[in-house]
């Protein structure tokens, strides 16, 4: 079955969310190195970043914090991201995409202010999905039908079969995505791409790839 639409995630997928860790670490006045290892190792047991920012911060709410760090700094960086935050590989992979004939669209779990950062990249995306914008994050199920909802609006025949989604998480992004029917790739990038792309759950995407020019010539050679 030919691939007719891509969906991608956003962070370590689309966007590079280094800049956003060293705010963080910043903020929480732990040396950048030790708070990036710190991370790595609480992944790499299969812990949770909630769980890593709580050993750095004993008692740390993600929530509470963001709140506050908005009421002090409205107009700072914080945890938004933009234009310099992007992938140098999602321009030009996503023109080849296109030219192909496939329907982009974009689909993660992020804050609200995601939507508007995404819409003025320009990326020339049929969709974009923002799981706090539709009340349901990944790995829900019904963030999945959310995106099979969007898929099917830019493209109203489309079968989950001819969907691609786009991650670089097994958890989050490849095993939920194929319940729901879509093919998958799983990047190997970010905190959680390399080691996922290592896991023995990585034989369930249909391709891992190292960055989306890989992508796109694998959409290319297999798809049509």
């Amino acid at each position: 079955m030919a691939i007719r639409t891509a969906v991608f995630d956003v962070g370590e997928t689309l966007v590079d969310e280094t800049r956003i860790f060293e705010r963080w670490a910043d903020r929480l006045g732990v040396p950048r190195m030790a708070f990036f290892g710190t991370i790595g190792g609480v992944i790499a047991t299969g812990g949770t970043l909630a769980e890593a920012f709580r050993l750095v911060v004993p008692g740390f709410d993600l929530e509470l914090e963001s709140a506050r760090w908005r009421e002090e700094e409205p107009e700072g960086e914080r945890e938004h991201f933009g234009e310099a935050d992007l992938y140098p590989d999602v321009r030009p992979a996503f023109a080849v995409m296109r030219g192909a004939g496939l329907s982009l669209l974009i689909a993660g779990n992020q804050p609200p202010e995601a939507g508007p950062a995404l819409e003025a990249m320009d990326l020339g995306v049929d969709g974009i999905g923002i799981s706090d914008t539709w009340g349901v994050h990944k790995p829900e199920p019904a963030f999945f039908d959310r995106v099979l909802a969007l898929a099917a609006a830019d493209r109203p025949a489309i079968t989950p079969d001819e969907i691609l989604y786009v991650g670089d998480r097994v958890d989050n992004d490849v095993l939920p995505a194929r319940r729901a029917g879509m093919r998958t790739a799983l990047l190997r990038r970010g905190l959680y791409g390399y080691r996922h792309a290592a896991a023995p759950e990585a034989a369930e995407a249909d391709a891992v790839v190292d960055d989306l020019h890989q992508l796109a010539a694998w959409v290319q050679s297999t798809a049509w």
